[in-house]
Formats: C-alpha cells, structure tokens, sequence
C-alpha cells in the first residue's frame, strides 16, 4: 500500500514536496500486472467469468460470457436507399467493407426494413454477396412481405448459407432481387458472430 501524506492528519496544507511525493508512491506501489495468471487458449462459457465488487450491493457478483453476446457479436446498419426513394433491382445497390475488428467472424442473421411498405406486385426480396469470394452470403435471401415494413415479420426468414464467414477487407456487395410497388428506403441489419 502507498505511503500517503494526508491533510487530515497533518493538520494543514500540504507542501508541494508532499503532493509530489504522495504522486511518486502511488506510482511506484500501483500494480501493473495481476500476478499469477496463466494465459490460457479456451473459455469455458458455462463456469469462467469476469468477477467485480457491487458496491452498492455490498456483494461480489459475476459476468458470465455464455450469456453475453455484445462480447462476440459485431452489428452492421447499412443505409442502402434514403427514406423517401423507392430502391430499384439490381446487383450492387451498395457495397462495404469488412473491417479488421470483424476478422474471422460469421454471419448469424440478416435483416431488412423499409420506410414505406409495399402494397402490391411481389415482396421485397435483398440477398448479400461476398464480392471478394464470389458468393452469396445467404441460402434464403431476406424477403419484406407485402403491406410490411420489416423482415422480422416476414413468413420466409432469411437463412445464412455455409459461405457466410468474412475477413478484413471483404467486399460485401447487397443485391436487391426484387421490390414491391411504392415501396420507399431501404435498410439491411448484419449480425456477425464467431
């Protein structure tokens, strides 16, 4: 424990030769490595975690990581059309690229939401691609049915394909297979996960 020089105790201010000096011992005591941890390759997610003292519990508690998706999970908001355009068919309405902090992962889930629904022809229909390995990313393209805004509600989900995985500086390119009448703005939600 540093060696501190209170005012309390002193009865009067501090000097400047004891301030500075409080500052060095707490800089020479403080504790730059946790001791005696070993580095280890696996986690158990069902029994390792991250402890901390809740002070306004007054009790120990704990973080379990197999309920902690926000550690392993990466989400990507792409803005494909603005809110008052109806998006057309074709590849390629937009593209962006992997970052180095996505390096690794997969594609869990994909959806889509538009900012006026369809009300006629066929449902809004989104697939995403790897340009840089030349596939698609998903078996079951994401599908906004008729008179609906988003896809969660949709009767078909999307399903990840078994080349869903990406590395920094992929080329993801969304392709839009079809809209429905008077549809307006397009927005696609990417989750990655290891």
């Amino acid at each position: 424990m540093a060696d501190i020089t209170l005012r309390e105790t002193e009865g009067r201010p501090l000097t400047f030769a004891e301030v500075d000096g409080n500052f060095t011992n707490l800089n020479n005591d403080k504790q730059e490595v946790v001791p005696r941890l070993n580095l280890v390759t696996s986690l158990d997610a069902a029994a390792d975690k991250l402890s901390f003292y809740d002070t306004s519990a007054a009790t120990e508690r704990a973080i379990l990581p197999e309920n902690v998706s926000v550690f392993v999970e990466r989400t990507v908001v792409i803005k494909c059309v603005a809110d008052t355009i109806a998006p057309t068919t074709g590849d390629g309405i937009t593209h962006f690229v992997i970052p180095s902090t996505m390096n690794g992962k997969n594609l869990s889930s994909a959806q889509a939401h538009v900012y006026t629904a369809g009300t006629a022809s066929t449902i809004t229909n989104v697939q995403l691609h790897n340009l840089t390995e030349g596939n698609d990313m998903l078996s079951t393209p994401i599908t906004i049915d008729l008179n609906e805004k988003d896809s969660s509600t949709a009767a078909t989900p999307s399903v990840t394909g078994s080349d869903n995985g990406v590395s920094t500086a992929d080329v993801i390119r969304i392709d839009v297979d079809a809209v429905a009448t008077n549809t307006k703005g397009l927005e696609v939600r990417m989750v990655f996960s290891t």
